[in-house]
């Protein structure tokens, strides 16, 4: 077995495997492992039959995240992920989906899951236009963004970098979180290596003035995730704006939008659930039973 940190020279053997999987799931994409390479103290583990990311969650649990779906991978690659979880190093495998768990029997392994984790994913066409009585609010807050404003969303290129990084810095200064908690440093770093990382970006005006940004990848064929939206709320609707102009815009063709978990922030929380999800994608935790 051999480990080492993750670094930008994973990015294709990681990239590759994480395309064969096709996952929808947000920490199957190796810019968000790379951005958050420090948060999770992420490394890589090779062994002779198999190929695992090592984490730590936020609740300090360390896990193996397979690289290959267990349900095509060898039996010699599942028999390694075992032993590594007999060894002690390594608390359980996460992120599990919900269409791998019957690669792991009941009387082997023990599972668990906490909404805190769950991906929140919304029908892309559901953004584009905000259709029926539940989402009235945010079609007429959408209706109010464009009529008070003249808008523009462009691509987030270097001409517009500045503009998108000094919505971050307004971001955090009004955020109830502090910088060594939020995700002000991921989102920044996420900004300055898009072009190196794969990412997409959209950067909102109104009225000439820099009003916000979206930055996001797309997970499979039909999913695209979007890792970090910040706005400056003082344009009532920015958010509403963003959300459905890149929905037209950016990611027509894709069914579904990931806009991830909440990891228990209860604003976070009541914000996704107020664009009433299509799809809340559990994310397990799979224990070998003592």
């Amino acid at each position: 077995m051999t480990k080492s940190k993750l670094t930008l020279e994973d990015r294709n053997i990681i990239g590759e495997k994480l395309d064969a999987i096709g996952m929808h799931l947000s920490e199957f994409s190796y810019p968000n492992l790379y951005l958050f390479r420090k948060t999770h103290e992420y490394e890589t583990i090779s062994t002779p039959h198999g190929y695992f990311v090592s984490g730590v969650t936020y609740d300090k649990k360390r896990y193996l995240m397979p690289m290959t779906n267990p349900e095509k991978s060898g039996e010699d690659c599942f028999i390694e992920m075992k032993e590594l979880l007999v060894s002690g190093d390594w608390d359980f495998v996460f992120p599990i989906p919900e269409e791998w768990l019957e690669c792991f029997r009941d009387d082997e392994f023990d599972r668990t899951y906490s909404s805190d984790d769950s991906d929140y994913l919304f029908f892309t066409e559901k953004f584009k236009t905000y259709p029926g009585k539940k989402m009235h609010k945010k079609k007429n807050q959408l209706n109010q963004f464009l009529r008070n404003y003249e808008t523009l969303l462009i691509p987030l290129t270097e001409e517009v970098l500045e503009d998108a990084l000094g919505i971050l810095d307004l971001w955090q200064e009004t955020s109830s979180q502090e910088m060594s908690t939020s995700d002000y440093n991921q989102c920044k770093e996420g900004l300055e290596m898009r072009q190196v990382l794969g990412l997409t970006g959209a950067m909102a005006f109104a009225d000439g003035k820099p009003a916000g940004f979206l930055l996001g990848e797309p997970l499979n064929n039909d999913t695209f995730t979007i890792h970090f939206a910040k706005a400056d709320i003082s344009f009532k609707g920015i958010y509403q704006f963003l959300f459905s102009r890149f929905a037209c815009d950016f990611c027509p063709d894709y069914e579904y939008l990931n806009l991830e978990q909440d990891l228990g922030n209860e604003g976070l929380r009541k914000t996704k659930i107020s664009y009433r999800p299509d799809l809340i994608a559990h994310k397990y935790r799979i224990y070998l039973k003592k």
